[in-house]
């Protein structure tokens, strides 16, 4: 991940340390200054009122790895700060090429390919969007399996519907969950209860999962759906963006996976 902005919208601020929190106020006031004094972690420490076992702490949380890439991703945020952008319709395209872009640096191959292989092996899949914003992204992908041959359902959140496609599942079915904010109890208890079962599950959503359902996880993709830099757009951008994006890009590794 190139920009820390973009890896910040990826969890909730409720699960930030209120030291963490300080952090991130002081970053988002001070990263031109940051960044042009090349700003070392004792001072940053100083001058946020934490220690420096906070701001790992928030780096760990982020999965940035050490001080060093911490500092190339706040120097790409604060490069990012400084395009102008003429003001006109090329602040939807620029908006749209940048939430892409973030997405395009977060989405790992290894997890593109890992869920691939699961679907690849599965014998029903059952392809769940958990906000109704979410439906044309799952059923457009449910839609291009169902053409490849696969056996496919399509559901949403209902629960008897969920649970009577539980009761019914083997251990050949694969369940992939589309969730723009992660943050449902039920929507874990639900994950929870295949995992006890030993279903395959795939989890695409705005948010990191919870611990809680991490471990019944067999490939995970955690997309940028919000803004990450309101100082390059600060217009709406389509929920189904990003969703939109890992769907064609799924579907392109799996028509040129066997070339």
């Amino acid at each position: 991940m190139r920009s820390f902005l973009s890896k910040l919208t990826t969890i909730d601020d409720k699960d930030l340390t209120i030291k963490e929190k300080k952090i991130v106020e002081y970053i988002k006031g001070h990263l031109k200054e940051i960044v042009d004094t090349n700003m070392k972690i004792e001072r940053m420490a100083q001058e946020a009122g934490t220690g420096y076992s906070a701001i790992y702490g928030l780096l760990k949380k982020l999965n940035i790895k050490g001080f060093r890439d911490f500092a190339i991703s706040l120097a790409n945020d604060a490069e990012n700060q400084e395009i102008n952008i003429a003001k006109n319709d090329e602040n939807v395209v620029s908006g749209y090429i940048n939430i892409i872009k973030q997405n395009y640096a977060l989405i790992e191959k290894k997890s593109i390919f890992e869920t691939l292989n699961i679907i690849k092996s599965s014998r029903r899949i059952f392809f769940c969007y958990w906000e109704n914003l979410l439906s044309g992204p799952a059923h457009e992908l449910s839609n291009f399996f169902y053409n490849s041959g696969y056996n496919v359902y399509l559901l949403d959140s209902d629960q008897d519907t969920i649970k009577d496609r539980i009761s019914t599942s083997n251990s050949e079915d694969v369940f992939v969950f589309f969730t723009r904010y992660g943050n449902s109890s039920r929507l874990d208890n639900v994950i929870n209860e295949l995992g006890e079962m030993n279903r395959k599950i795939i989890y695409i959503s705005g948010k990191v999962a919870s611990s809680d359902v991490t471990k019944y996880l067999n490939s995970i993709h955690t997309l940028i759906v919000d803004n990450p830099d309101t100082s390059i757009y600060k217009g709406h951008i389509s929920n189904s963006v990003p969703f939109n994006y890992f769907n064609d890009l799924l579907i392109y590794h799996f028509l040129n996976s066997d070339k």
